[in-house]
Formats: C-alpha cells, structure tokens, sequence
C-alpha cells in the first residue's frame, strides 16, 4: 500500500502500524537478498528506514516510544552505512567525468574501486547483513504494539509545523560561507518535510503533489551535494595519485553548484511565515477528516 495516512486508517495508531509494518516487512525482504545484489538491497534497507524515521517525526507529539524506536531504527540502518558509502565514491567519480576522457584518472578510479571492493568482502558483508536482519525483526516484534495517544490533527500538525519550520530555519543558514555541516542539517531537515508530505498527500493531493515533487527535487539536490562532500573527504587523504587533485577541483565546483540551485530553489518553496503552510494544509485535513 501506499506510503501515506488513508481513509481507511481509523486512528493515527492503525495507520503507524499499517505503514511500519508494510516498511519493516520490506526492509527485511531486501535483506535476504542474493550477496551480488548488495548493493541495491542496502540501498533499499536505508530508504524504508528514512521513512520509517519520517513516519515517527510526523507523530512524535503522541508517540511514547519515539526516541527509543528512532534510536533502534537508526542503529539498524547504520551497520550496512559504510556499504553504501564506499559505492557513492565511484558513482561520485563517474558523475563527475560523464562529459571527459575518463582515461586520464584510470589509475585514481583504480585505487577507489579496490577500496569499495575491500568494502564488500563476503564474510563481512553476511555477518553485517546478519546482525542487521536480527534487529529489524525486534523492530517489526514490537511495531504490533506502538501506540499513538493525542487528536490525530493535533499530533499531524505539531509534526508537520515541526519539519517544515525547521527546514526553513536551516535554510536560512545556508547563506555565504555555510559549511557541509550545514547543508547536512538542512538536507535532513528537507528529507524529513518530504517524508511528511508524502504521508499527508491523500487529503490534498491538488495541493500537496506539487509542494511535494518540489521538496523532492531539493532533497535530491542536497543529496548530490553530500555524495560530493563524502569523496572530498576521501580526496583529502594522502595516499592518492597526483590527479587527485584536479578531480577535487572538480568536485568542489560542482559542489557549488549546487549549493546555489539549493538556495535557490529552496527560496521558492520555503516562503511566506512558519504558520502558513501548515496553517492552510490543516484546514484541509478537517475538510477531508470529516468526510470519512
């Protein structure tokens, strides 16, 4: 089903359990995936659990349990992080040359990849993804019995006037002289309205659909800016061929590029006071609530 509160959800609890259940049952699917699809099963595992992290933030005013289970849902995600990390150097490298003779930094590429390589030895691979399946299904255990207390509109709107008011405060940091740091709480902070834009769309979907497409292509944006943050911090290290340092001008321009459509597109979509957004969305909500 989809990833968002229906009509059919009688509470806020059943639609906590229904979507956490569809997300966990998902993840652990991924994970027993075949070892030569690691890659896309990690990537997949780290997705449901962004948006299980989402789901909580959305009703965290009435979820008792939402630091313990935001914990254990990020350490679960966490064993498999530094999998994916070592494949976001070589997409990063490759991204970067897609318009040059790649020949030139044969040997650069070389050393990255047998790094990633290194990254993904079997036995470690299976012990990670072991250890990571076991925690996940406690998860899923204890996702039967997760309750959420408080008026399904109150505890939706302090969610969502939570997320977007905070995205637009970090947005307003990312002025001249920001550093990564602050584009990575932004970009979180971004990830997170998006989640709760996916997950409000069903009683608005005029409205919300392209507020959310939006969002999506400014998360998207801040997430190519940290891909390039991570390599930078490799091409910083220095046991690298000397063309290491022309691929991190590279990177550093790209970069900046970014950061400037960021900001951009982030002024479009990130206007008008805290209140108004959320504002006009819960009337929107009542209207839809009370046609259930």
């Amino acid at each position: 089903m989809a990833y968002r509160i229906l009509k059919s959800d009688k509470s806020l609890t059943t639609a906590l359990r229904r979507i956490s259940d569809e997300q966990l049952g998902r993840a652990i699917a991924a994970n027993g995936r075949p070892p030569e699809e690691a890659d896309e099963a990690i990537h997949d595992i780290r997705k449901r659990c962004k948006k299980l992290r989402g789901l909580f933030r959305l009703v965290r005013s009435g979820f008792d349990d939402y630091a313990d289970e935001t914990r254990a849902v990020r350490d679960a995600a966490r064993l498999s992080s530094s999998l994916r990390d070592a494949g976001v150097l070589l997409k990063t490298f490759d991204a970067l040359l897609a318009e040059t003779d790649p020949a030139p930094y044969a040997v650069l590429r070389e050393v990255l990849g047998g790094e990633t390589d290194a990254e993904l030895l079997p036995d470690e691979l299976s012990e990670t993804l072991a250890t990571q399946r076991l925690a996940l299904k406690e998860i899923h255990a204890r996702s039967r019995d997760w309750k959420v207390r408080g008026g399904t509109g109150t505890v939706l709107y302090a969610g969502l006037s939570r997320s977007w008011s905070h995205a637009a405060r970090d947005m307003e940091a990312t002025g001249s002289g920001a550093t990564p740091e602050i584009f990575h709480d932004w970009r979180k902070r971004v990830k997170d309205h998006w989640y709760h834009s996916r997950l409000l769309q069903g009683f608005w979907p005029a409205g919300i659909r392209p507020h959310r497409k939006a969002v999506k292509e400014l998360s998207e944006l801040l997430g190519r800016y940290q891909d390039l943050t991570v390599f930078l911090e490799r091409l910083d290290q220095a046991d690298l061929p000397s063309e290491a340092e022309d691929m991190r001008r590279r990177a550093v321009a790209r970069r900046d590029t970014l950061a400037y459509e960021s900001r951009a597109l982030g002024a479009k979509i990130f206007q008008g006071t805290p209140e108004d957004l959320p504002d006009e969305w819960a009337r929107h909500w009542r209207k839809w609530a009370s046609s259930r």
